[in-house]
């Protein structure tokens, strides 16, 4: 999957600082943030004081994990603002100083004021110096959605689920 630039984009909402863009057909949003650690899911908690037992990603019975799915989070206005389902969708992670770049599958909803997180194994591979309850302020990371797209990741296939 290529990012699609140049392509036209538009501002969909913009949290503190960073826009969040998207084409007018709605298949495809990007924003350049921050990389915040997310440790939730069926996984242990690490020490990290906001962890919760589950993921708003919750396929086939089984909610996601830190630990093993490739996941970002997204702040819940953008799966609220726009018609193509966005969770489970095709997205990206990269890291625009060393162009590492993971596939990953839009699986949590963070808090609205916050932007730039992703699964701790997801942040790890993009930034090898992260850990559990460290990631990195730096606005050095691209992170792409699909929407309407079911994401494929390491061979996984996932279903897209609604609002």
């Amino acid at each position: 999957m290529e990012a699609r630039s140049p392509m036209k984009l538009r501002q969909l909402l913009k949290i503190g600082s960073v826009a969040i863009m998207i084409t007018d057909d709605e298949s495809y949003i990007q924003f350049i943030s921050g990389l915040a650690i997310c440790n939730d899911g069926s996984g242990p908690a690490h020490g990290d004081p906001h962890y919760k037992p589950m993921t708003a990603y919750y396929n086939g019975g089984r909610y996601l994990s830190a630990d093993r799915d490739k996941y970002i989070v997204i702040p819940p206005q953008v799966r609220k603002l726009i018609k193509p389902k966005v969770m489970g969708c095709q997205s990206r992670l990269t890291n625009l100083k060393t162009e590492s770049s993971r596939e990953a599958v839009c699986g949590e909803i963070g808090p609205a004021n916050k932007t730039g997180e992703a699964a701790f194994c997801l942040a790890s591979l993009v930034n090898p110096s992260v850990t559990h309850n460290s990631g990195d302020k730096n606005r050095d990371y691209l992170y792409e959605l699909w929407p309407g797209m079911p994401a494929v990741v390491d061979g996984k296939r996932y279903k897209l689920e609604p609002a």
